[in-house]
């Protein structure tokens, strides 16, 4: 256990190290800032580290504005797209996979297998404005950009828009919450659609496997039901090997969740990153990698944590490999 422990920590430790040397490299593309590698491209680099460490990220060319600032204000819209679209894809994908391994001959199954290979087929960037232009054209009120009505004032005390509208004390409180839900509902349903295939996958091979056991065959001669066979032996051995996949659904959300920033007009990191590589703002650039790597660190780590509290020594074969 110590030996993995210090595996880990080594490991997040070189992976910082690279983090950094990539951001200090794109640092080194302003003119401004090639100062720092004279006369080696190390000679600032300690320097660039240090203020790393100490919160200081410098500021943006335009407009002058910190840049820590600017990161607190970017990257809880992200991060509440991308928790949103991972708990919508839990709560479509587990059924559906389970739905999908109990009736695998029946159209029902056949559908479902049908719709997972189409939804992995379908790449966000092309459906994102498709189905905001049809939205807009059918008149629905989910067919919105941004986080919410900017007629409406919010007062930011956690930066997630969807937390923070609970305390404001409005006569229309109720108004504005469903108006942030509906900003909220396109760009989720967008971004849940590959989270909730990989699920739909993963669940419904688990399942398939489990229904094959021996010890199932047995409770299905001795008369239990479906669903008793699902809470007793299914779902305790397949909802397990969702948790070591978390991390890299996470990455994968949030990857699609940059792209399709700037479509639905979402105040994140990634439409904040997209607007920084064209007007070449490298300091944004930089800092803005940083924050990424760290956020997708910081996800994996508390992954494996939750996985280590599950399963201690890795004994109980809830891994799918």
């Amino acid at each position: 256990m110590l030996s993995s422990f210090f595996r880990h920590c080594i490991l997040v430790i070189i992976t910082l190290f690279i983090l950094s040397l990539i951001s200090y490299g794109i640092l080194l593309k302003d003119p401004l800032n090639q100062v720092l590698a004279t006369p080696h491209f190390f000679s600032g680099y300690l320097f660039y580290l240090e203020n790393l460490l100490q919160g200081d990220f410098g500021i943006t060319y335009q407009g002058g504005e910190s840049l820590k600032g600017l990161i607190f204000a970017v990257l809880p819209p992200t991060l509440e797209l991308c928790i949103s679209a991972i708990l919508l894809a839990l709560i479509f994908g587990i059924p559906l996979g389970l739905i999908s391994a109990l009736y695998g001959d029946h159209i029902c199954g056949k559908v479902i297998r049908t719709l997972h290979i189409m939804g992995i087929s379908i790449p966000v960037f092309w459906l994102a404005p498709i189905l905001l232009y049809f939205s807009a054209i059918q008149n629905w009120e989910i067919s919105a950009i941004g986080q919410y009505n900017l007629l409406y004032e919010i007062k930011t005390i956690t930066g997630f828009p969807i937390i923070d509208v609970w305390f404001i004390e409005e006569p229309y409180r109720i108004k504005v919450i469903q108006n942030v839900l509906q900003h909220l509902v396109l760009p989720t349903l967008v971004l849940t659609i590959l989270p909730t295939m990989d699920i739909i996958r993963i669940v419904q091979q688990r399942a398939d496997f489990l229904f094959n056991q021996n010890y199932v065959k047995i409770a299905e001669t001795r008369g239990w039901s479906k669903g008793k066979i699902l809470r007793k032996y299914i779902l305790r051995n397949t909802l397990p090997i969702l948790v070591p996949q978390m991390s890299r659904l996470f990455t994968l959300v949030m990857a699609q969740c940059m792209l399709i920033e700037s479509t639905f007009g979402w105040p994140g990191i990634g439409h904040w990153l997209i607007d920084a590589v064209s007007l070449q703002d490298y300091n944004s650039i930089s800092v803005g990698i940083i924050v990424v790597g760290l956020c997708i660190i910081a996800v994996n780590l508390f992954i494996e944590f939750i996985t280590f509290i599950l399963d201690p020594f890795n004994k109980k074969g809830w891994y799918a490999r």
